[in-house]
């Protein structure tokens, strides 16, 4: 009896990633994997493609898609479906994912004639109350990690099939991807993978269970050369299509030919690596420590099943960026679910593509394209609301469900979002036009990677054969830029208040200054008036002992900008600077220029700001107060598959003003 290979691929792109990168993975992954496996009759195969990837194809490379109907019709591919625009599905409600997952099913019917069984699960995050929706879609089974199993306590030999399990009297068939797989295809030699399939037959086991992103096969770091230039893949399929130890079977047939291992209830988890990215920096770090020194031990066969991450939701904890944009899109789904509008949930299903609200490995979160698309579906979404049900120019509601509230501030040019407990905030400036927030950045946070980037690191000596994955990548950066990497300790937004004894532009850039106001990242109190909104803290400046301070921003809306007026009282008599803060985001930031200079000069004795990206964006500041103006670019250090990105995410404007006990500015922000 020989030994089934159940073998899947998955592939996915951020809906309306740039086209030009998009082609390049079609050419160096998709395309030669699908061309390869053409020639090998005897290599079964899953595929899943995300429902806008699926059609991207479609309309722009008709070869690759006949390619697809070509291994359909041969019987070499299994077709899984999953939502279409590649959501979370129990981050998003109930009406969505049943309504994503059934437009998939829908565009693979229409276009291969087949039904899928098998269902992707986005990232692998599980959680038991999805089981009557997919059920309802007509899924009978999908695919997670060994680790969500041995989480639970199953032993990893005993892992080799599929499981039961059930909600609300309902069942899902259940597969465990086998990690070890996941990491040695196609990274390692094939007499080490070989032996390995060996050892699951001296094992018992009933399959052997891989389904793995398809970007590995030629567009992760070093795997086109590997994988199609120097012939791994053709030599692989060579070896295992012919072997007299296994064959390749699809998931439907194994699970007519195979009853289940057991039954099986799962925790809400994804994979291991999922954890420790969810965890906050600290934590991230004490866990790898952790697990080194598990792995050293006796216990380094079994610390998974003890040694666990966080749960995926809490991305929303750890980006304030990415809880803005989950949190827009269920009040957005509240809405679609009593209009039933189809161009609305067309526009909320986009948004809810999964790539921009967290980070791990991928950019995720730190990648500007990304946020752009998935506020530009926000603004259409409200837009299409608005043009529903009418205006509301200022709405007050518990958006962010921060316990606060914050406040929505709209007319018919400009939509503004501000936060109540973090300093009365501008979080939002979104041109209802052009589908832009020009508030759309991102803080410098600290990562549990930096601390290993950010101190020196041994190189591995430890033996390997074939190529390294991007989990297992070593990192070294120059001391020059370890001094260029900063983190800031509160949300970049607009209108933040700091209040300081002294500063340089250097310790304003690098947020190196000392802070003796308690007003930049802590509750105002919103009081709402006419069309006008007023945000008022009695805070205090912290020097010698507590001097009782009090700050108050009044802002309204006025054509294509922001009014806005902030007065200072404070009971302490000695020469202060407050500093007010603006960070915007733009397109261009190499031919972004400040009253015609470029960014990082500091202009003197000014109460006008030009800020114009390369022509298309132009944005003014008018101070009835000249200052001088400090400017510059925030940029983070962040992990990618490709090692280290540096990514701009936003420009800052810092206004210093010297003031004693009390301080009026004004000014109006025009968008242009």
């Amino acid at each position: 009896m020989k030994l089934p290979i159940l073998f899947g691929i998955h592939c996915h792109q951020p809906v309306d990633n740039f086209s030009n990168i998009v082609d390049e993975i079609i050419q160096k992954s998709y395309l030669p994997f699908a061309q390869i496996a053409s020639r090998y009759k005897n290599f079964k195969f899953a595929i899943h493609y995300s429902g806008w990837l699926f059609e991207y194809i479609k309309n722009k490379n008709p070869q690759l898609f006949s390619l697809f109907k070509k291994l359909l019709d041969q019987g070499q591919i299994e077709i899984f479906t999953g939502g279409y625009y590649e959501p979370i599905l129990s981050a998003i409600p109930k009406r969505d994912r049943i309504l994503q997952i059934k437009k998939l099913n829908s565009f693979i019917y229409e276009n291969f004639g087949v039904s899928p069984k098998g269902l992707w699960l986005t990232e692998r995050v599980w959680d038991p109350s999805i089981i009557p929706d997919v059920v309802e879609c007509g899924i009978e089974y999908l695919v997670v990690d060994d680790y969500h199993f041995i989480s639970m306590g199953f032993h990893k030999d005993n892992l080799y099939g599929y499981f039961i399990s059930e909600q609300d009297g309902l069942a899902i068939k259940i597969f465990p991807i086998d990690q070890t797989l996941r990491y040695f295809i196609p990274f390692k030699e094939l007499n080490e993978i070989d032996q390995y399939l060996k050892e699951i037959i001296h094992k018992g086991g009933k399959g052997a269970i891989l389904f793995d992103d398809g970007e590995k096969f030629g567009v992760w770091p070093k795997t086109y050369e590997w994988v199609y230039e120097k012939g791994w893949l053709e030599k692989f399929l060579d070896l295992f299509t012919s072997s007299k130890d296994f064959q390749f079977m699809h998931y439907y047939d194994f699970v007519e030919k195979n009853p289940p291992m057991g039954l099986a209830y799962l925790p809400l988890t994804s994979y291991y690596e999922m954890g420790e990215w969810s965890l906050f920096a600290d934590k991230f770090i004490e866990m790898e420590r952790l697990s080194s020194f598990l792995k050293k031990t006796e216990f380094q066969n079994i610390y998974k099943t003890y040694l666990k991450g966080a749960h995926w939701k809490n991305f929303f904890i750890k980006y304030p960026e990415s809880n803005h944009i989950h949190k827009r899109l269920l009040a957005i789904s509240k809405k679609a679910y009593t209009l039933n509008d189809p161009l609305l949930n067309e526009y909320l299903f986009k948004g809810e593509c999964n790539d921009v609200l967290w980070h791990g490995i991928f950019g995720g979160i730190y990648l500007p394209n990304l946020r752009d698309n998935t506020f530009k579906y926000i603004i259409k979404a409200e837009k299409r609301i608005t043009a529903l049900e009418g205006d509301e120019k200022i709405k007050i509601s518990d958006l962010l469900f921060d316990g606060y509230g914050c406040c929505t501030l709209r007319n018919r040019n400009l939509a503004t979002l501000w936060t109540i407990k973090h300093g009365g905030q501008l979080k939002s400036l979104d041109l209802l036009e052009s589908e832009i927030n020009l508030c759309n950045t991102l803080s410098r946070r600290w990562e549990g990677y930096h601390d290993t980037l950010l101190r020196s690191k041994e190189e591995s000596t430890e033996a390997t054969t074939g190529i390294t994955t991007i989990h297992e990548m070593n990192i070294t950066l120059s001391e020059e830029v370890k001094n260029k990497i900063a983190f800031d300790w509160y949300d970049r937004n607009s209108f933040v208040d700091h209040i300081v004894e002294n500063y340089t532009p250097e310790e304003i850039a690098y947020t190196r200054y000392k802070e003796i106001g308690d007003f930049t990242n802590q509750p105002f109190e919103l009081i709402p008036k006419d069309d006008q909104i007023i945000f008022e803290r009695k805070g205090g400046i912290y020097l010698d002992k507590m001097y009782k301070t009090n700050l108050k921003k009044s802002f309204s809306l006025k054509d294509k900008g922001i009014s806005f007026e902030i007065e200072i009282n404070s009971s302490f008599t000695k020469n202060l600077y407050y500093i007010l803060e603006f960070n915007f985001h733009f397109f261009n930031y190499n031919k972004l220029k400040v009253n015609g200079k470029k960014v990082g000069d500091i202009l003197s004795n000014k109460n006008n700001l030009f800020i114009i990206d390369a022509g298309d964006t132009m944005l003014e500041i008018n101070l009835d107060k000249k200052t001088e103006a400090i400017v510059y670019l925030v940029n983070t250090a962040h992990q990618s598959e490709q090692g280290v990105d540096f990514t701009t995410q936003g420009v800052c404007v810092a206004l210093p003003f010297k003031f004693r006990k009390e301080l009026t500015v004004s000014g109006f922000i025009k968008v242009m």
